[in-house]
């Protein structure tokens, strides 16, 4: 294991031991904010809500537990998961560590967490999200213009948007795909970059372009572009 990941199976697995665990997890939650001060707000920002979910999932089932084992076990079907009451019923301890454990871990992942969406504000506020030309009916295939306004740099997207279901719920999924990066000349405005991609690329004659206007120089693949994914996602509801 890396600083970098979190094993899924941490807070169960191997060594049942409070301190070797909160030493796991604040080695991880060190190596995310070492991340935030470079301002790279992903992945860390993606793991620690996807870890702070799946941790509160875990506490709410813990009570549900709680309640379950305030009453008789006599008649219970011990089926599936169910078996887990027997289990911590023979082993009070374990539910201690448990109790321990998550208790620490979950204020120590919002902390953090309120860190990582602080610097998700600060870029989103210094990047503006504007249509390049006149739009098409058709929107789910396009291009995505990264603009450095510092650097003077375009990176350019095709990007293309897919409906997914995920545990049931319908999402929206936005695949990117690099095509170019090039430094932009005064000469050459975005509505003739569009011109120009779109005879390069005869096969979408008519793409839906966005233009993605970065005031300030931030680290492209951890912040600049999975933020910029967001508010195109939000622009392609609109």
């Amino acid at each position: 294991m890396t600083q970098r990941e979190l094993p899924s199976d941490w807070l169960t697995g191997g060594i049942l031991d409070a301190e070797y665990k909160r030493y796991i997890l604040l080695a991880w939650i060190k190596q995310v904010e070492r991340d935030f001060r470079e301002v790279k707000i992903y992945p860390g920002l993606g793991n620690l809500i996807e870890q702070h979910r799946e941790l509160q999932s875990f506490q709410s089932e813990q009570k549900h537990w709680h309640h379950k084992l305030r009453g008789s076990l006599k008649g219970l079907n011990f089926a599936s998961r169910r078996m887990i009451y027997e289990h911590f019923t023979a082993h009070p301890e374990l539910q201690s560590y448990l109790d321990e454990l998550l208790s620490f871990a979950i204020p120590q992942i919002e902390k953090a967490m309120a860190n990582g969406r602080n610097l998700y504000e600060i870029v989103e506020e210094h990047l503006k999200l504007e249509p390049v030309g006149v739009q098409p009916l058709y929107r789910d295939e396009g291009y995505l213009f990264m603009y450095d306004e510092s650097l003077k740099t375009v990176n350019n997207y095709r990007f293309s948007k897919s409906n997914i279901i995920i545990n049931g719920e319908p999402h929206v999924r936005i695949k990117m795909d690099p095509v170019e990066r090039v430094k932009k000349s005064l000469n050459e405005t975005f509505e003739h970059m569009k011109l120009r991609l779109t005879r390069e690329f005869p096969e979408w004659p008519n793409p839906a372009v966005f233009l993605a206007r970065m005031s300030y120089t931030f680290p492209l693949h951890e912040a600049a572009l999975p933020i910029a994914r967001r508010r195109l996602t939000r622009a392609l509801y609109a």
